[in-house]
């Protein structure tokens, strides 16, 4: 897909072309573009009537003024009195009426943004391989605002607008079919004037996103490698770097502007326009200055409408542009395909039980499977780093690179819901961040509803007394991927959260490289009686546990898929597992 041309960065050295430049015709975005989530859902779908609702009612209240005006010019004593009152009713009544109709276009586009908000997130954390989290950040904030903004004051305005206009019109032919055209005319030129303006408006809006997209990616690469940068002398090169992006954001924004203040300045001189229109036609065809001073009051309800047009396209281009990139990160927070679901029973697996793992494949390729036996110490092998990564997301639940079922004690971890196979699952890397909160809360973060002490966890991975020492001890809250916890304890911490409640499978990725001094012995010592399968892949298997069998991903030809058995007293079959002893 392609936007129109000109949406990229700007040449600061080169003359602004001026917002009414044109491109080369292209069939728009809203031709090729995917869709977001329908907005008209059963509880939007409320919201929206009343915004209508809210249209018809300014509508009729705009009837009772051009009913009253006349009379109350006309009439005197007590009854101008009475006239007056209803006007000022009705004006009070068009007051709560917008009031009403701000809080509903409000919560319209909130509620619509709240659910595009959490399937992104979603999506970016299930995702595995996801966008940078300045890309993320972006995303959820800057694109998300252009969607707020649309629904909330683009059409929220048009579903209250629309009836308004038209209610409006038709009391203006009520009361003079000249009248309506002075006020048509100039709505219709407005019309075509924000159609031509309007794809310049969204080429301009897509610019801006691209470079406050660069500018977002850059400082949250810039921040996450500051150690590195003032090791390296380069905070100077750095801040030039951003200096011109933020450069590259300024300058797009000024162009992106005018385009605005085109539009915005049209609608204005519309709404002047048309009232000048009304007291030009009045003198013109010689009517009475009570049915001009009406009509002139009745156009003046169209007046915060007609300044919503110039707004509303400005909106539409902005939302077409955040859209292009929201939808198809929404469309990959659809599940993966799963295997059969589970019908053996969905309960807590508890005891330690065998791990099964067939009909293995990534990227079309035909792996081993594996038959492990309680206790088996596994390490996975072979030359293909994306494989094991692969196998090792397929096991741990957090990718879908692989594809294959894995059974424990008989239960289908892919069809398992997340709060039942969390608890027979656990998982420690080298490299992961931790999310924020407490470290009692990291510690049971795979079994939050566990009233087990957290103390013996942290104690077995050396992290008991360092705990102990902090101020709050297991309440204190952990910021920016681990904080105040150094990058050693931070894996010890993974490692308890792995091994907390002792669950039948346990998946570990070069998690010593990251334990510290010591670290390799007290992993061994961790995993020598541990009654669960281990799934490791290490460069060291020798140094962390005394006995493994290796789970070689070497691709099977057609025909019987071959699986390696692991932990078992019987010899292994031909191309089975092969046990080694490790280091003494």
């Amino acid at each position: 897909m392609t936007g129109p041309h000109g949406a990229g960065p700007p040449n600061p050295g080169r003359p602004d072309p001026g917002p009414l430049a044109p491109g080369p015709p292209n069939p728009g975005p809203a031709a090729t573009d995917p869709a977001l989530p329908r907005l008209l859902t059963a509880g939007r779908s409320k919201t929206f009537a009343l915004l209508v609702a809210a249209g018809l009612t300014q509508a009729v209240l705009a009837g009772a003024t051009a009913v009253c005006m006349p009379r109350l010019l006309e009439s005197g004593g007590r009854e101008r009195w009475t006239w007056l009152a209803a006007l000022v009713a009705a004006a009070l009544g068009m007051g709560a009426v917008r009031v009403a109709e701000w809080v509903l276009a409000e919560k319209l586009g909130q509620d619509y943004v709240h659910r595009i908000r959490l399937r992104l997130l979603s999506a970016a954390v299930a995702e595995g391989r996801g966008p940078s989290v300045g890309t993320t950040i972006a995303r959820a904030t800057n694109d998300l605002t252009a969607v707020r903004n649309w629904i909330a004051w683009g059409v929220a305005p048009l579903a209250s607008g629309i009836p308004l206009v038209a209610g409006v019109l038709v009391v203006l032919a009520v009361l003079h079919p000249a009248l309506t055209l002075a006020v048509a005319v100039p709505l219709a030129v407005l019309g075509g004037v924000l159609a031509a303006l309007s794809r310049i408006a969204y080429a301009r809006a897509r610019t801006v996103r691209k470079a406050r997209g660069r500018l977002a990616s850059q400082v949250a690469d810039t921040v996450a490698a500051g150690s590195a940068i003032r090791a390296g002398g380069g905070v100077p090169r750095e801040m030039d770097r951003l200096r011109r992006l933020s450069g590259r954001v300024r300058a797009t924004a000024v162009r992106r502007a005018r385009v605005a203040g085109y539009l915005r300045g049209t609608a204005v001189a519309a709404a002047a326009v048309a009232t000048l229109g009304v007291v030009v036609v009045g003198a013109g065809l010689g009517l009475a200055h009570a049915l001009v001073a009406t009509t002139i009051t009745v156009v003046g309800v169209l007046a915060t409408p007609i300044h919503d047009l110039g707004r509303v396209v400005e909106y539409r281009q902005s939302y077409l542009a955040a859209r292009r990139v929201l939808a198809p990160a929404l469309a990959r927070e659809t599940e993966p395909p799963r295997p059969a679901t589970d019908t053996s029973g969905s309960g807590e697996i508890r005891a330690p039980a065998e791990v099964h793992v067939h009909d293995l494949a990534v990227d079309g390729v035909r792996l081993p499977g594996l038959v492990a036996a309680p206790g088996a110490r596994v390490v996975l092998g072979g030359p293909c780093r994306d494989r094991t990564d692969a196998v090792l997301a397929l096991l741990a639940g957090t990718g879908t690179h692989a594809r294959g079922w894995v059974r424990v004690a008989g239960h289908d971890l892919g069809g398992q819901r997340p709060r039942v196979r969390r608890c027979s699952v656990g998982y420690a890397a080298r490299g992961l961040a931790l999310e924020r909160g407490t470290i009692g809360r990291a510690v049971r973060y795979r079994r939050p509803e566990s009233d087990l002490p957290c103390g013996g966890a942290l104690d077995a991975v050396g992290l008991g007394e360092r705990v102990r020492a902090l101020p709050d001890g297991e309440r204190t809250v952990l910021r920016r991927g681990g904080e105040p916890l150094t990058p050693p304890e931070r894996a010890r911490l993974q490692l308890a959260r792995a091994l907390y409640g002792q669950p039948p499978l346990v998946v570990l990725d070069h998690i010593e490289d990251e334990l510290g001094a010591g670290g390799a012995a007290l992993l061994r010592t961790l995993l020598a009686d541990y009654p669960g399968v281990v799934v490791l892949a290490t460069d060291v298997p020798e140094l962390v546990v005394d006995r493994f069998d290796v789970w070689q991903l070497d691709a099977v030809e057609d025909g019987p898929g071959r699986v390696v058995a692991a932990g078992y007293s019987r010899p292994a079959s031909a191309g089975g597992a092969v046990s080694r002893e490790g280091a003494p």
